[in-house]
């Protein structure tokens, strides 16, 4: 649900809400969506074929994944982790790669799920779903919500050790120590987006097609932030795909 907040930086963080609201009074109201929301609304009007349809001809991206079944918890659980980790996003279950809905049933693919949120993700991930039915077939849709008690750590199949993943673009990876470092310290907890966000990162991209790197302190200094808000902004462009960490250079972002 959309929330009214004030920022005059693009990116917030919220660690307590009665002292956000305090520092917010008397301030131009401007409306904002929390990560988790952004790009694949959670209130879809229908969950039908045509949705699904969609999604496919768009593709997997860093808020959404296809699986044609769930075969191995310990596998799905790095998904579900690294969605937890970021913003949020949706597994879609019953689809293979080339994109034929080929169906599942729900209530198997219920069990192995559950399964993989409890049992091999630390803490559990919370998730819910929705099935689409197309022509006697079943998709399950799968929504992880962004989650604000991060890290979520995958255990492995003999549960003798466990990483932290998150979404990058359309693969769970292990990130950086720097971006471990912001998820285990709860920097990339209550973030939220502003108006100003899409024109951010216009002007980034604008200035990475005339420069090969960019730090921190020089975006904060460009868009006007304060250094965590700006590095908070860094992350979530690395996490859609589009900026990595340079080799040997903390907190340094080019291109991909």
């Amino acid at each position: 649900m959309s929330i009214k907040f004030i920022f005059t930086d693009d990116y917030t963080v919220n660690s307590g809400l009665s002292k956000l609201i305090s520092n917010l009074i008397a301030r131009t109201t401007i409306c904002i969506q929390p990560l988790s929301l952004y790009k694949i609304r959670l209130r879809e009007k229908k969950m039908d074929y045509f949705t699904l349809k969609r999604w496919i001809e768009d593709g997997e991206s860093e808020q959404l994944d296809f699986k044609t079944t769930i075969s191995a918890p310990a596998k799905i659980a790095r998904n579900l982790v690294a969605f937890a980790n970021c913003r949020g996003g949706k597994l879609v279950v019953g689809v293979e790669d080339k994109g034929y809905l080929v169906g599942v049933d729900i209530e198997q693919e219920k069990y192995e799920l559950e399964k993989a949120a409890t049992v091999f993700c630390n803490p559990a991930v919370e998730w819910s779903h929705q099935k689409i039915e197309y022509q006697g077939k079943f998709a399950m849709v799968v929504d992880i919500p962004e989650s604000q008690n991060k890290p979520h750590y995958a255990v492995n199949k003999k549960k003798t050790a466990e990483k932290l993943y998150v979404r990058i673009a359309d693969s769970c990876v292990v990130p950086p120590l720097a971006i471990q470092k912001m998820i285990v310290n709860g920097e990339l907890n209550f973030a939220y987006r502003t108006a100003a966000y899409h024109s951010t990162k216009k002007s980034l991209q604008e200035y990475l097609v005339l420069n090969s790197e960019i730090n921190v302190e020089s975006f904060a200094q460009m868009q006007n932030l304060s250094e965590p808000n700006a590095q908070r902004m860094l992350v979530d462009f690395l996490f859609e795909g589009w900026l990595r960490l340079k080799k040997n250079k903390p907190m340094v972002f080019e291109r991909v």
